[in-house]
């Protein structure tokens, strides 16, 4: 741990200041760039890159300060959780005012209730943020994270992810065992006041990841062909946490209109631009959550996430129309 945050903070330090005196020519060639098609958007992701530089060192200043000037434990946790819940906002406003996206929750009354064990859709970079302020923080609570571990290169999400109780996953398979004992305990652990969030496709959804499974994996052909906007759910993580549950309730989150910022070059060929996101929740009781055998019943819900990803999709097709004059 001390030697990858040596090289990550290292190189943040490194970066900053070549980034800042190499700002005008960067911008000045982005501008350039966006007079094609490929690269419209290329001012906006500078834009948005050398924001998140800014809100990645106010981060690790926060995060000092409630190292050095809590009282306890308790109260360091707290104050973490305050940055996350801090630094998760401030990247959403900052994408949301240089991308100009507009958010939408439907469901919302679903957030309310019991703690749970939140499962969501995952098909971009953006969208981590998403059950974090708008169920985490919309009930003013913790939110407990299962992550891959690529992600602990983040000084920020390595620091105060670790400071808070989160697992930080090994994709590689070398010790699945131990990495399903991490998520049993994260879950039995947590109290009445935490929710556990977890992506069960393991990966973000992109065409290209399907078209691979479908190569690679022909055993996956049918559940591929049965969920096209998404990827099977990896059923060991979240199986485990339904053998662990100690009485929380079990919430989806499907959401469309991040599939524009998958990844990098997304954020510069204009697919994210004016770009409309709508989030759905549903809840099922802990009481109706079985006890065993739960493929069949993960599959059923992933079936109801197919649907609501398409009909959600189809809302903003028909928005779109419905904004687009006719000639």
């Amino acid at each position: 741990m001390i030697i990858r945050r040596i090289i990550t903070l290292g190189s943040l330090m490194l970066i900053t200041p070549s980034a800042l005196a190499l700002a005008p020519l960067i911008f000045l060639t982005a501008y350039a760039a966006s007079f094609s098609s490929r690269y419209i958007t290329a001012p906006h992701a500078v834009a948005f890159l050398y924001g998140y530089l800014w809100f990645e060192w106010r981060g690790l200043m926060r995060l000092t300060r409630a190292w050095l000037f809590a009282k306890d434990h308790a109260a360091m946790l707290e104050r973490t959780r305050a940055v996350q819940f801090w630094w998760a906002r401030q990247l959403l406003d900052l994408g949301i005012k240089i991308f100009r996206i507009k958010i939408s929750v439907q469901g919302a009354d679903v957030v309310q209730g019991r703690c749970a064990i939140v499962a969501s859709r995952h098909s971009s970079m953006g969208d981590t943020v998403l059950p974090l302020l708008f169920f985490g923080k919309a009930r003013e609570e913790g939110l407990r994270y299962i992550l891959k571990q690529e992600l602990l290169l983040v000084p920020c999400l390595d620091i105060g992810g670790n400071r808070l109780p989160n697992v930080f996953v090994d994709r590689s398979g070398t010790d699945t065992n131990a990495a399903l004992e991490e998520v049993r305990a994260l879950v039995s652990t947590a109290g009445d006041d935490e929710s556990v969030l977890i992506y069960p496709e393991g990966t973000r959804f992109t065409r290209k990841k399907q078209d691979q499974l479908k190569a690679n994996k022909p055993q996956l052909i049918d559940q591929l062909d049965r969920w096209p906007d998404l990827l099977p759910p990896r059923l060991g993580g979240i199986t485990a946490m339904l053998e662990e549950n100690p009485g929380k309730d079990l919430v989806f989150l499907a959401h469309v209109g991040f599939e524009g910022s998958a990844n990098i070059p997304d954020l510069l060929n204009g697919g994210w631009l004016h770009q409309e996101v709508l989030l759905e929740f549903w809840r099922v009781p802990f009481a109706e959550l079985p006890k065993q055998d739960f493929q069949e019943f993960l599959f059923g819900h992933w079936d109801q996430m197919q649907a609501t990803v398409a009909r959600l999709q189809q809302q903003i097709d028909d928005n779109a129309a419905a904004a687009t004059p006719l000639n």
